[in-house]
């Protein structure tokens, strides 16, 4: 989420920068995020500000919330801006682990339609910054939607580069009804393939930007050990291989969701055909029919056509940055 300002001058007395309070903030924040980002919400960013709303109403999650928000993987942390005791900016801090490496995502980078263009983003990200610095991150994270030009101009100014782009695909309401893609490609179970797929899988969904998504190999693999995982930790999954002459081409794997949609995951190398793509969505959908929608989140400007054909629409790509301190 994002919405971004120009460069501001010095403070004034009717202005305040502070960090945020956890319990008299989530609330205004909460309706906040919702008003910038009201055309942008899916159903999980709706849910979402509906937690922040509970949590509001209840004393007791507050008074913990305030004391553990600066080691908890949710945006619990961060600074606001107030204009006239008026909380109109907002920016939240996420701390998470990368490889045994601690470091920070921006995230919720909103500012009120009344009060852009005075420079209160610039202020909020530069604060955050100077909070993981001091808590001693090699850098900060964030992303931005792939239109949003305002922001990427803001963010590339303050040293901010590009590492990836991320599309997140939406299942249609309906199968396809064409033909699969490739007729002499063979659809079967995943059985003996683990080790090709997830070497696919860890290239396509690189830690640095899909560490909130919930990739496990424990609960994708495979074979007993994978069921033994997955029958302990009520996790379901499905798996389906496409392969032609004994070749292995590409994997997918269902893995059932609480949210409004359940996960695909793509196991697939860069330079596979899309009309493999397209069989294997088109296979995978017959199976599963209609009754949950699916999200597959994936390179950006990769296998489009074949996730199209598959009955995929774009919901938004997202570019992943980062500065380094």
């Amino acid at each position: 989420m994002d919405a971004v300002t120009n460069l501001s001058g010095p403070i004034s007395p009717t202005e305040q920068l502070r960090p945020f309070d956890v319990r008299r903030d989530m609330g205004p924040v909460a309706d906040l995020v919702e008003l910038c980002f009201a055309d942008t919400l899916d159903p999980e960013g709706k849910r979402f500000i509906q937690r922040m709303r509970s949590a509001a109403r209840n004393n007791g999650i507050l008074s913990w919330a305030a004391v553990n928000a600066e080691w908890l993987n949710m945006p619990l942390s961060g600074y606001v801006w107030e204009q006239e005791n008026i909380l109109v900016g907002n920016i939240s801090l996420i701390p998470y682990n990368i490889e045994g490496r601690r470091s920070y995502l921006i995230a919720n980078v909103a500012v009120h339609p009344d009060y852009r263009r005075l420079g209160i983003a610039r202020e909020l990200t530069i604060k955050a910054m100077e909070h993981a610095r001091k808590r001693g991150s090699p850098g900060v994270w964030l992303h931005v939607r792939e239109e949003n030009d305002q922001a990427l101009e803001l963010y590339k100014s303050m040293g901010f580069a590009e590492h990836a782009r991320r599309t997140t695909w939406i299942s249609t309401t309906e199968p396809p009804q064409d033909e699969l893609g490739i007729k002499s490609i063979f659809i079967t179970p995943q059985g003996y393939h683990w080790s090709i797929l997830w070497d696919w899988i860890q290239h396509n969904y690189p830690p640095e930007v899909t560490w909130h998504l919930p990739l496990n190999s424990k609960v994708l693999r495979s074979g007993l050990w994978g069921s033994i995982y997955r029958l302990f930790n009520r996790a379901r999954n499905r798996q389906w291989v496409a392969q032609h002459d004994d070749k292995t081409l590409a994997g997918l794997i269902w893995q059932a969701s609480g949210s409004y949609a359940d996960l695909l995951w793509l196991a697939a190398p860069s330079d596979v055909d899309n009309k493999i793509i397209q069989t294997l969505l088109n296979h995978t959908r017959r199976q599963l029919g209609t009754q949950r929608l699916l999200k597959l989140d994936y390179p950006a400007r990769h296998s489009v056509q074949g996730i199209r054909k598959g009955g995929f629409t774009p919901q938004q790509t997202l570019i992943w940055m980062s500065v380094d301190f």
